[in-house]
């Protein structure tokens, strides 16, 4: 865990949160997801900014789970796409599925294989 992911965690959010408090990248550090062994085995975790930075030692992110959401229309076998707004920290301006997001560490029902 990183010393910003630990300070983030040391001082919870406000439990209602008015679109002012916290930046994107306040919650980019607080929110913790689960990291991932190669196999599939939770790990451990870290903040979602620390798992999507790309360094030369961890030049595509730390593995962690993830989830995508594909909307197909049947009726015309059209699928929903989104583009990621260009002031988004990870990924702006590309076109990608319809949702994603990621199960967060820390959370109940707890998501951690048993």
């Amino acid at each position: 865990m990183t010393t910003e992911t630990a300070n983030a965690l040391s001082n919870p959010a406000p439990q209602k949160w008015d679109g002012k408090t916290m930046t994107q990248n306040d919650f980019m550090i607080r929110d913790t997801v689960l990291v991932l062994s190669p196999s599939d085995s939770v790990i451990g975790s870290e903040s979602k900014k620390a798992s999507h930075e790309f360094t030369p030692s961890q030049p595509r992110g730390v593995l962690h789970r993830a989830f995508s959401v594909f909307l197909f229309d049947s009726s015309t076998n059209e699928l929903l796409l989104q583009k990621r707004a260009s002031t988004k920290i990870t990924f702006p301006n590309v076109w990608t599925n319809t949702c994603c997001s990621h199960p967060l560490h820390g959370m109940e029902p707890s998501e951690v294989d048993g």
